[in-house]
């Protein structure tokens, strides 16, 4: 995780981005953030923010780590390149070996790459990563690509409407996606939740699980709690309010190592 010291809204390269951050508060909500985490008994690593580069906090897009491995991500807006280099150093020094920093193609990291299970990984395209980017993530490991065809601009980053839960069960935005994409969701995770649009306008699909907590933005309803029960699953709502300004919530915040 980056703590935003330096986190503002300056540009907009998202359809959500607008607002006055109020650093203090986004302070604290990064903290009921990672304490959330922490709680589960998850070590929390972090990285320091350069001024300057205020999506910085969104760490999740800096690369799909698998295996002690990560493909790096290369932004599509000038605004966010110079996060690269130091994502790539910070891996360095952390041991973790990097691919993919001498290929051009197009990639958002976790924003649109996420592992339901260690054989399945769900692949975000168009808007912010290019679909051929994932012919070079199978050099990461053996594991099968299930390519995710977004359809609403609105939700230009597959974390935005997509989450896994366990190894059946997603959080997911049925319109978000095409006809053939949501009857693969419920082919591969046929235990998955369709979420409401005023849930997926409150980024309830930008949920972290960590063991059987799934933590969420404020926002999920009734019916989503109650069927995340029956899965076994505890629901915490953290406010994100702050990083919304900015077109994130909990899983742009932080990045899986493991």
């Amino acid at each position: 995780m980056v703590p935003p010291k330096n986190f503002t809204v300056e540009y907009a390269i998202n359809p959500w981005m607008g607002g006055v951050v109020d650093q203090q508060k986004a302070q604290t909500q990064w903290d009921g953030l990672k304490n959330a985490i922490e709680k589960q008994g998850v070590q929390v690593l972090t990285m320091e923010q350069t001024k300057g580069l205020p999506d910085q906090v969104f760490v999740c897009n800096s690369g799909l780590v698998f295996d002690n491995k990560v493909y790096l991500s290369r932004f599509r807006h000038k605004e966010r390149t110079g996060e690269q280099p130091l994502y790539l150093e910070w891996f360095k020094k952390n041991g973790v070996a990097t691919i993919g920093e001498e290929y051009p193609e197009i990639f958002e990291g976790g924003g649109d790459a996420v592992f339901s299970d260690r054989q399945t990984l769900w692949a975000g395209y168009g808007e912010r990563s290019s679909k051929s980017v994932y012919e070079r993530i199978k050099a990461l490991g053996q594991f099968d690509i299930v390519l995710c065809d977004m359809v609403l601009p609105n939700f230009y980053h597959l974390d935005t409407c997509f989450a896994p839960v366990d190894e059946t069960t997603s959080l997911y935005y049925p319109a978000a996606f095409s006809d053939a994409t949501q009857k693969e969701i419920l082919r591969r995770l046929p235990n998955s939740i369709a979420v409401s649009e005023a849930e997926a306008n409150a980024f309830v699909c930008n949920a972290i699980t960590v063991r059987n907590t799934v933590i969420s933005p404020i926002g999920v309803s009734a019916a989503t709690r109650d069927a995340l029960k029956t899965r076994g699953k505890d629901v915490e709502e953290v406010d994100m309010s702050e990083f919304m300004k900015s077109g994130g919530a909990c899983q742009c915040l932080v990045l899986r190592l493991l």
